[in-house]
Formats: structure tokens, sequence, C-alpha cells
């Protein structure tokens, strides 16, 4: 970002509310006086990091929203979900289990914040985050940093939403990105770092010179046969 200024900026920032869709994996976890009935809400078998080793774990011990957006709990039955902050599904499980606990502990948090980082990054990959939120230059350097050939000016993110699929260009060496819709990222986000197009050529020019030079020789052999 040259463009900040030697003395102290302030920026509004406000990562954005994601609201959950069908497929998310969400961890539920009531705590009550009552350990009878909490055995009955705890779907995780396994205690501690176990819980949370692998995807598999993850799918298995979490709670799936399936294709009707809605998670079954044990006696709170199925709970509409999609389309709702954490926050707010905090609160609908919390009127739902009054009928059964008094002074609930409700956590709620989602376990499949997955994003991607691809181009002309040092480590393209898929990776996850545990974190509430997360920014686009964390991503970037989760994936190693860009390259010497990766556009810092001009990077591609892609996000998908239930409306369809949206994209954003933001430019890293700028302070207005702090301001931008896509500086915080949301589950399934796709960024792309493409090539400086000058760099680009310059790294092919070894190649088309074998190219052109191949071409040349079979000129020369044709016509030397005519």
């Amino acid at each position: 970002m040259r463009d900040l200024s030697q003395t102290r900026e302030a920026f509004d920032m406000k990562a954005p509310k994601y609201r959950v869709q069908k497929q998310d994996i969400l961890y539920i976890n009531i705590k009550s006086i009552n350990s009878e009935l909490n055995a009955l809400f705890q779907s995780q078998p396994m205690e501690g990091k176990q819980m949370f080793q692998n995807e598999t774990s993850l799918y298995i011990n979490g709670y799936v929203v399936d294709d009707s957006g809605k998670v079954e709990m044990p006696l709170l039955g199925q709970i509409p979900v999609a389309g709702f902050t954490l926050d707010e599904i905090k609160t609908l499980i919390r009127e739902r289990s009054k009928v059964y606990l008094k002074e609930a502990s409700i956590d709620v948090k989602l376990i499949s914040f997955k994003f991607t980082v691809l181009g002309e990054v040092k480590k393209p990959d898929t990776y996850k985050n545990f974190n509430n939120q997360l920014t686009v230059l964390e991503a970037i350097g989760m994936a190693g940093d860009i390259t010497e050939s990766g556009d810092r000016k001009n990077v591609l993110v892609v996000r998908p939403s239930p409306e369809g699929t949206e994209t954003f260009r933001i430019d890293l060496s700028k302070k207005d990105v702090l301001n931008s819709e896509a500086f915080f990222l949301l589950p399934n986000d796709v960024v792309i770092v493409e090539p400086v197009h000058a760099k680009a050529f310059r790294a092919n020019i070894p190649n088309m010179s074998l190219a052109l030079t191949t071409i040349t020789t079979l000129i020369l052999i044709l016509n030397y046969i005519k």
C-alpha cells in the first residue's frame, strides 16, 4: 500500500456477517446444569483435538446443513439455519432449548471455512480458516506471498453466493483495498493472482525464440528439398 501517509491513518473496516449456506458444517455445543440432557446434545463422541484432526472428523462430528437448509438436533428437531448468521442461529437454538434446559450455554461455530489461493503465489492450495474472520492479505500470506511474476495491482477474488458468483478486482498497492468488499474473505472464496503481462512475456521469450528457430530451420529445409 504505497499511498499510505507517513502519519497514522484509521480505516472503518467491518468484517461482513457470513450467512450460513447449504452443505456448510457447523459445530454446535449446548451445555446446562443438567448433565443427562447435555449428553443428548453432544453429537461429538471424541473430545479435544481429535475431533478436528481432519476433514473426515469435521464432517462426521459436525452438523451438516442439508439441502433444505436445516440441521437436525436431538430433541430440538430440524432447525432452519441457511441464510442466518451464527449469532442468529445461536438465538434460534437458545429459544428452542428453553423447553428442555434452563440457562443453557450455546456455542455455534462454522468449521467448514475453506478458501483457495491460486496463480502466482508460492504455495497455491485450498486452506482452512478457524478464525471468525480472514483478510485477503492473511490468505495470501498463508499461500507464501505473491511471486515476482504476480500482479499485486490486479488480484481477482471469486465469491460464490446464493444469488450467483461475484467477482472483485483489488489493488494491493493502494490503501483503497482496505475498504473493498473483498478485503475480508468469506468461506469458499477463491483468490487468483494473475501474472504481470510484461514479466510473463519476458519469461516466454526463450520458448518463442526456440519456436521461431525451429520454424526458420524447417522453411530452409523445405526450400532446399524443392
